[in-house]
């Protein structure tokens, strides 16, 4: 790294081109060329300046950068290698330019899905729909949600009634309902997505719901997530909205009532065991005092809170 900040970095990157002149892609290829053959320059500073030049291009659209210089960096051959931080044995680039020219196509393709999105939501919801569900890569997809998010109220709702028409055959629509729950806390949706959803992603849409929700109503979900969602998605409600529920006597009750449960018991006890309240803490001594699975899992949860207080309230 020394040796790599004994030349201006900087002022190296901008001499190699800018939006007016990368269009020229003999010119800049013979830039780059003339950098990495330097040899007054340390070859990790080389390298530093094309890794930067490099990373620069992603504050540029696509058609602004010629594309044989991209296939150049895309190709480029990293000398300088340090040992990997897990693993000493293995040798990893200093300066990944592969991985950042990867990096920035991948934006390319996300921001390029994003405003086709833009399109298909304001003229055709259903097709916007199919095209997410066509999309084979994950930054098209994205652009796909990063458009949805950005939507008109009307207009995330048109999606949201096309997309809940095709949920239950089509789990793959579980981040699409996402996205449109978390803009218009739609209370039937809500529950279509704890019923049908799967996969990443739900656990962070219920936390966000967590903040647009009345108490109330994110009680009555977690209750209806009990009783008719999977347990796993009944796990994830537990665990994002029980925190705001801790101190609602209704609520409790109903996770202390499910100590018994073998599918929601655990998770329930790791729930009460978080920050419990005094009464919490004295209905789980009292089920702990007999003998029964629901005992066990209420020591269980008075052991971990225990822990916690000792530690600081650090896990």
């Amino acid at each position: 790294m020394t040796a790599a900040r004994s030349v201006n970095i900087d002022l190296a990157v901008s001499e190699i081109g800018d939006i007016s002149s990368l269009s020229d892609g003999a010119a800049t290829l013979t830039k780059l060329r003339e950098v990495d053959n330097r040899s007054d320059w340390p070859l990790p500073a080389r390298e530093a300046v094309i890794y930067q030049f490099t990373r620069s291009l992603a504050s540029l659209p696509r058609d602004a950068v010629a594309i044989e210089v991209i296939q150049h960096l895309r190709n480029y051959q990293t000398r300088v290698l340090v040992p990997h931080e897990d693993y000493g044995a293995a040798s990893v680039p200093l300066f990944n330019v592969r991985g950042a020219v990867a990096g920035i196509e991948n934006g390319w393709q996300r921001a390029e899905s994003a405003s086709a999105a833009t399109t298909l939501i304001e003229l055709n919801p259903a097709a916007m729909v199919s095209a997410y569900l066509e999309s084979t890569r994950h930054n098209q997809r994205s652009g796909i949600l990063d458009a949805l998010s950005q939507a008109d109220l009307a207009n995330v709702q048109a999606v949201q009634r096309i997309a809940l028409e095709q949920f239950e055959s089509t789990p793959a629509l579980t981040a699409v309902i996402g996205a449109t729950v978390a803009i218009t806390a739609d209370n039937f949706a809500t529950r279509q997505l704890l019923i049908h959803g799967r996969g990443a992603g739900l656990s962070a849409v219920l936390e966000l719901l967590d903040g647009q929700l009345q108490t109330s109503e994110t009680a009555d979900l977690l209750e209806f997530s009990i009783d008719h969602a999977p347990a796993s998605n009944a796990a994830l409600a537990i665990a994002a909205w029980w925190p705001r529920l801790s101190h609602q006597s209704a609520s409790r009750d109903l996770l202390l009532g499910l100590l018994t449960d073998p599918a929601l018991g655990a998770n329930a006890a790791l729930a009460l065991a978080k920050s419990p309240d005094l009464q919490t803490i004295k209905a789980l001594q009292d089920i702990a005092s007999g003998d029964s699975v629901a005992a066990r899992r209420a020591q269980i949860a008075l052991d971990l809170n225990r822990a916690r207080l000792v530690s600081g309230g650090q896990p």
